[in-house]
């Protein structure tokens, strides 16, 4: 029997013993598992900080872009209003050049004797006839549409009115 009561009491202990050591070895499982976590939390806090840091930069970034885009904008703006305004300048000097070449028309027409021009204004483009006949002086543009075709005459007539109202609006600007 004492010899029972020992292997019992070692049973006991030895029972005791693995019972501890899993405890011990739960635990310790248990506090690295713990510590683990703590370094992950840890690493995603580091990885956090650093996402934070690039969306700052990034907006930053943002805002500079957005000030360059405004200045590109205002500087398209600008330059689009500084071509119309030379595209406007163009037009008037090709308008003013394309005048003084048919004022110089109307003036050698004006020198020419009527059926002679007459006949040269007969045969141009209407709209260039009208223009020289507006530039010369009323005596002799009459006397050349005298001698011109009637139909003609009546065509060219209506676009010397068109045109004489036209100069005379325009001049008045």
């Amino acid at each position: 029997m004492r010899l029972r009561i020992f292997g019992l009491l070692i049973g006991f202990c030895v029972i005791s013993l693995l019972l501890t050591a899993t405890n011990s070895y739960s635990v310790d499982k248990k506090s690295r598992n713990m510590s683990q976590i703590a370094e992950k939390i840890n690493e995603l806090k580091s990885i956090e900080n650093i996402i934070n840091k690039k969306i700052e930069k990034l907006n930053k970034e943002k805002k500079e872009i957005e000030k360059e885009k405004n200045e590109i904008i205002k500087l398209k703006k600008e330059t689009d209003a500084y071509v119309a305004d030379a595209k406007k300048r163009l037009e008037s000097i090709k308008k003013q050049i394309a005048d003084e070449k048919i004022k110089k028309l109307s003036a050698i027409y004006s020198q020419a004797k009527a059926q002679s021009a007459a006949d040269a204004l007969s045969n141009m483009d209407e709209n260039l006839a009208a223009q020289i006949l507006i530039f010369m002086q009323a005596r002799k543009s009459g006397a050349i549409i005298s001698k011109m075709n009637p139909k003609k005459a009546s065509s060219i007539f209506q676009k010397f009115v068109k045109s004489s109202t036209i100069k005379k609006t325009t001049n008045k600007q």
